[in-house]
């Protein structure tokens, strides 16, 4: 229904002195259908347009007839809002690529972070291991060496703080204090552990076995040192 046709019905209904429910009741309608045709969101079909022209003393062509002027504007209305419409699909469209863009942009870096973590995890075990190793190395070479002399008949300096025990008397058995006993390689693996599953810190937390010579090295000083064990 065209804006301007429908504007003319609702004149014309005024002009004669109808209301939209005594409109609608001499033509046999509802007072709804009536209502949509002034609003220009329904025609009325052939049959009520000759009723209506009937009702009006006029003919169908001054009942519908619409001036050019009008005419333009009704396309030109009816152009802008198809334009209108076609830039706003334009837009949504821009905008769901940019989403998509984004999307996968986000899910390429998620999975570069997953690969890095995966990879710094997998870094961290092998330089833990390197450092256990190490440490088993080393304790084997100094069981060995001492192993050797033990062989040859060679007698290994004393430790710090030893004393020498008059002839004759045996000298007390030695035992190793808290410090040498306390499990400190166990501690660095839960400190590792620790460290990589609630902070995600596994290559630098690797460090921490590092410490394990220097704190046997530290324990042995503090247990022979005759302070201490006084």
């Amino acid at each position: 229904m065209n804006v301007e046709i429908a504007r003319r019905l609702a004149e014309m209904r005024r002009d004669k002195g109808y209301s939209q429910e005594e409109l609608a009741e001499s033509l046999g309608l509802s007072r709804q259908a009536v209502s949509k045709w002034e609003r220009a969101e329904s025609s009325p079909d052939t049959g009520n347009l000759i009723a209506l022209a009937k009702l009006y003393g006029i003919t169908l062509d001054e009942l519908l007839r619409v001036d050019d002027d009008i005419a333009d504007d009704v396309k030109f209305e009816a152009r802008d809002k198809t334009e209108s419409t076609e830039a706003q699909a334009r837009t949504a469209v821009e905008v769901a690529s940019a989403a998509a863009q984004a999307a996968a942009r986000a899910a390429a870096a998620a999975a570069t972070a997953q690969a890095q973590s995966a990879e710094q995890a997998k870094a961290a075990t092998q330089a833990a291991s390197r450092a256990a190793a190490q440490v088993a190395a080393a304790t084997q070479a100094q069981a060995t060496e001492q192993a050797k002399a033990a062989e040859q008949g060679a007698v290994p300096p004393p430790p710090a703080g030893y004393q020498q025990q008059p002839y004759g008397q045996p000298a007390p058995s030695k035992k190793n204090g808290p410090w040498m006993t306390f499990p400190y390689p166990v501690l660095c693996v839960v400190v590792f552990l620790l460290s990589g599953f609630f902070f995600g810190v596994w290559h630098p937390a690797w460090v921490v076995f590092l410490t394990i010579p220097s704190y046997y090295w530290i324990a042995h000083i503090i247990e022979n040192d005759p302070n201490y064990r006084k």
